[in-house]
């Protein structure tokens, strides 16, 4: 099987797991790490509207609490802008954990 379609498997699978753990959380807030792979995923294949409308949903507290979750919102925004180099340096400028590494 060509390594893209792998890929494309995982993300599929991936984000599918991501949105069930968010849709099936107590209380309806999942963990900041649920919230950092989603936004990731959304960004990585460039869907920016549901990117946007998950930074709206999620709670206040966990953005301000989970610096690598605004970290990933910078990216998204220079992306929103077309901002390439800021793109970049957003990227570099932050120490990402594995499982936002994907």
């Amino acid at each position: 099987m060509p390594v893209a379609v792998m890929l494309g498997e995982h993300y599929e699978k991936l984000l599918e797991q991501c949105e069930t753990q968010e849709l099936e959380a107590p209380g309806g807030i999942a963990t900041p790490q649920v919230y950092c792979q989603l936004l990731s995923l959304y960004l990585l294949h460039n869907d920016m509207n549901n990117a946007r409308y998950l930074w709206k949903r999620i709670p206040q507290a966990i953005k301000t609490a989970t610096p690598e979750l605004a970290a990933i919102w910078t990216v998204g925004q220079c992306i929103w802008q077309r901002d390439f180099p800021g793109i970049y340096s957003a990227i570099a400028a932050h120490q990402w954990s594995e499982p936002v590494l994907l």
